[in-house]
């Protein structure tokens, strides 16, 4: 785990997507669950410097990143869809956005499994977003 991970060592979650009673999870996100960060250290005023979450193999092998905490990234909260496996990956992970700002609702560039890179590469740039912003920085 990087450096800038660190600090929140306790609050780190390792959430498997994928997974089913047949075959056990072969991607991860890797995750600073914020809210019990926040309950835990009440004198904070300004919001950390939380590290983006990671698309990983169990092994810690970083597959695509995510420009926003997952679950929450205050004041908006993500959610997660995956497609269809292609050889244990979930071929396709799209994250939607519920924002209550007066930007509203959105969805981060969907992701597809790419074999032949061993990643998730965005399909696409958003208003918010660039292809790069969900790329890995190994």
């Amino acid at each position: 785990m990087a450096a800038d991970w660190d600090a929140y060592k306790p609050y780190v979650r390792a959430c498997p997507l994928g997974a089913s009673a047949k075959a056990p999870a072969q991607l991860w996100l890797l995750t600073v669950f914020a809210q019990p960060y926040l309950d835990d250290h009440p004198g904070e005023t300004a919001w950390p410097n939380f590290p983006r979450p990671l698309l990983v193999t169990a092994d810690g092998h970083c597959l695509a990143r995510l420009p926003e905490l997952f679950p929450f990234d205050e004041p908006r909260t993500l959610s997660l869809r995956y497609g269809s496996s292609l050889g244990g990956m979930p071929g396709e992970i799209r994250v939607h956005v519920s924002n209550p700002a007066a930007g509203g609702d959105y969805d981060l560039p969907v992701l597809r499994w790419t074999p032949t890179q061993h990643a998730y590469i965005a399909q696409n740039a958003t208003d918010e977003y660039t292809k790069d912003d969900m790329t890995c920085r190994n």
